[in-house]
């Protein structure tokens, strides 16, 4: 045996090989020189086997202990005493004793052979350490076989290999949680080392020897030379660098990714690289959908508005944005408050206060439209809106708010509003003047009732001066008397209403009811022209909502229109057809039909054009006022040629809504 596993004994391994020694030697040399320096070698030995830190057994092939050194003992919690004669899987987990059986009995079959494991082993109070174990059978002087087992503490160092495992598993995760994976890269021999996250993000075979020209396969075309230049650069140079490129992937995907590298040099003084890929494809695309985000609000905001602006704290103007396409923004906007901007602020004293009382409040604000001028000096409306904004604390910060030069469309507004007060005008021009044609008429229609007031008086007192007085007949033409009286004030409080200018009075109406006082109101028109009317009303329709008398006006010039379309009809009756029926769930219509000689296709189209008439001597008002009546009611009025003979004028009129519903 060599003197270095010699040093794998302890004090009782010494002894028992002075026991063997003592065995093979006779006794007669026992006063041998020679035999006295080899118990002084072993003792020697023994020395330093009770010294040296290693722990040695011996045990039989049954596997019980024959000797162990006190360091082994001591290592394991236990006197030498107490773990001869024991078996040696004592020391052993449980789960383990079958793996030392194997490697005992390999021993056993492998005389002089070494053979090497690391196991656990179990001290006396019950903690564990670990050791590497070299065993070896040999056999002793009576040809019986033992095995010698040095027993290395190896629990230092698997403790830092489990530490250095968890760490890379550690490390291994959170490569895969962030998706970066680490690389190392020798520029001079072109060397690369990749972890496991990097073969994932490049979707190359793990334990794959990665390579330049496999990954610039994988770098996007567009790409490659940009990164080849910034790695050339920084090899050649010896320093960092940080770059961003994309990847093609085998299915065609496209996946970014960002890559960080450190330069070091080698001992050599070679360029090395250490770094990480981490794939931001996530990242990117969360950036452009945020892009798209941001873009599409501006493109809303600013379709919808002129120009942004900001105010701060004390509501004073601190930045104006305007957009690529607008020129009209007030200039020198900065440092002032909206009221300093306004020239009505002193005209409209109560709409400014509220408007700041909303400021001070900190709340949104809505299509606050004020007078402004533009760069250029010229009047304009704006409307701006606005909304407050808090920092992190909650602390107000200002407004941020939009603006857009209203100023078309107010005067838009303006103009309508003037043109509907010359309608309005014209409309009441256009009712004096038929009141004008139909004075025959309605001097009838008071004449009328005028004329049976004085028949039933003179009745009543021919029925009182009868002896004795017959009341019953006299209070019966009083009755009649009165009746009449009633209907004479009709007839002139509506001819005062189409006279008299009147601001528009909206309310539920029966349409039936409309068209027969407008009948009436022309019934001698009618009749002085031969012109009979038939009236088709349709029972129980629901209200409309509207003004009496503009509609009155409408029916009366279609009346007219009708009657004077069959002034030249000899060979028929001059018939007029009046018929009102539902026009669907919400809607009634009304037409006016004539049979005289109709309107042509090229007139028609023109028919209600301002100033287009097909009489000698009319203004072409008529039928343009009536359009614009009908439709400031929300309905619509047309004509269209009878299949036979004359002309159809039809209006359509919403139904009230309470009616409608």
């Amino acid at each position: 045996m060599k003197p270095g596993r010699a040093a794998t004994f302890g004090k009782s391994a010494a002894q028992f090989l002075v026991g063997c020694l003592r065995q093979t030697v006779p006794a007669k040399q026992h006063t041998d020189p020679s035999g006295a320096d080899l118990l002084e070698a072993v003792k020697q030995w023994q020395q330093v086997f009770e010294h040296t830190p290693v722990m040695y057994f011996m045990v039989d092939p049954a596997g019980t202990v024959i000797n162990v050194n006190t360091f082994g003992a001591e290592q394991l919690g236990y006197t030498p005493a107490e773990l001869i004669g024991r078996s040696v899987l004592d020391v052993f987990l449980a789960e383990d004793r079958a793996i030392v059986r194997a490697c005992v009995e390999s021993c056993l079959k492998t005389v002089d052979q070494s053979h090497t494991w690391e196991i656990r082993k179990i001290r006396k109070d019950g903690s564990m350490l670990w050791v590497r174990e070299n065993a070896k059978a040999m056999l002793r002087a009576n040809g019986g076989p033992i095995v010698l087992v040095a027993c290395e503490n190896i629990t230092e160092r698997k403790e830092a290999e489990n530490a250095l495992r968890q760490s890379e598993a550690y490390l291994a995760q959170a490569q895969e949680l962030s998706h970066t994976g680490s690389f190392g890269w020798t520029a001079k021999t072109r060397e690369i080392t990749w972890s496991k996250e990097t073969y994932r993000i490049f979707q190359c075979e793990e334990g794959t020897k990665p390579n330049i020209p496999f990954m610039l396969q994988r770098i996007h075309p567009e790409d490659r030379l940009a990164v080849q230049q910034t790695t050339g650069q920084a090899a050649r140079e010896g320093k960092d660098y940080d770059h961003e490129y994309r990847l093609v992937m085998p299915d065609g995907s496209i996946k970014y990714v960002r890559a960080v590298a450190r330069a070091t040099r080698d001992a050599s003084g070679y360029v090395e690289f250490v770094g990480s890929v981490s794939d931001i494809t996530a990242a990117k695309e969360a950036e452009r959908r945020l892009r798209d985000s941001e873009q599409r609000f501006r493109d809303y905001a600013e379709t919808a508005s002129d120009w942004f602006w900001e105010t701060g704290p004390d509501h004073r103007v601190t930045q104006v944005s305007e957009h690529s396409d607008t020129n009209t923004v007030p200039a020198g906007l900065i440092g002032l408050t909206r009221w300093d901007i306004a020239p009505d602020a002193a005209l409209e004293p109560e709409k400014w206060r509220q408007h700041r009382a909303a400021l001070d409040a900190h709340v949104p604000f809505r299509d606050l439209v004020y007078r402004s001028k533009d760069r250029n000096g010229q009047p304009i409306y704006v409307r701006t809106s606005g909304k407050p904004f808090f920092d992190a604390d909650g602390a107000f910060l200002g407004y941020r708010g939009v603006c857009t030069d209203v100023t078309a469309a107010i005067r838009a507004n303006q103009a309508e509003d003037a043109l509907r007060k010359a309608q309005t005008e014209l409309a009441h021009v256009t009712r004096v003047t038929t009141l004008g044609e139909l004075t025959a008429s309605i001097a009838h229609e008071i004449n009328q009732p005028l004329a049976a007031v004085i028949a039933n008086a003179d009745a009543c007192l021919a029925w009182l001066q009868r002896s004795p007085p017959d009341l019953k007949a006299a209070r019966r033409s009083v009755e009649w008397i009165i009746e009449d009286g009633r209907r004479a004030g009709d007839v002139i409080r509506h001819v005062r209403a189409l006279a008299k200018r009147s601001d528009i009075e909206m309310v539920p109406l029966d349409a039936n009811a409309v068209v027969r006082e407008a009948v009436a109101l022309v019934q001698r028109e009618m009749a002085s022209h031969g012109v009979s009317v038939r009236m088709e009303l349709s029972s129980a329709l629901p209200k409309i909502f509207g003004d009496r008398i503009q509609l009155q006006q409408v029916l009366i010039n279609l009346i007219m229109n009708g009657i004077e379309a069959m002034a030249d009809v000899h060979d028929r009756p001059r018939e007029l057809a009046i018929r009102s029926q539902a026009s669907g769930e919400d809607a009634m219509q009304v037409s006016v039909s004539d049979c005289g000689t109709g309107i042509s296709e090229q007139a028609i189209d023109r028919l209600f054009t301002p100033f287009f008439t097909t009489k000698s001597s009319g203004m072409g008002m008529g039928l343009s006022i009536c359009r614009s009546i009908i439709e400031a009611h929300g309905g619509r009025l047309s004509a269209i040629p009878n299949q036979e003979r004359g002309a159809t004028f039809q209006i359509a009129l919403p139904l009230h809504r309470e009616e409608a519903s």
